[in-house]
């Protein structure tokens, strides 16, 4: 499994900005997925991942409907 981490706020601005993006954009990732739930991630955090050589990813934590 590829390392995640959440980003701070600044962190998560300067993606969407760099990127131009908006948070709609993201992909999204359930809030029960197990990786976002290992690290306790909220709705509205977005995850990294970090995936070596095939570069980072981002994911918008969303509610499950």
């Amino acid at each position: 499994m590829p390392p995640h981490r959440i980003l701070s706020q600044s962190e998560a601005e300067a993606v969407l900005k760099k990127y131009k993006l908006s948070l709609s954009n993201l992909p999204k990732i359930f809030v029960d997925d197990p990786q976002a739930k290992k690290l306790k991630a909220k709705v509205g955090d977005i995850l990294e991942i970090d995936r070596g050589e095939e570069g980072l990813y981002y994911r918008l934590v969303v509610p499950r409907q």
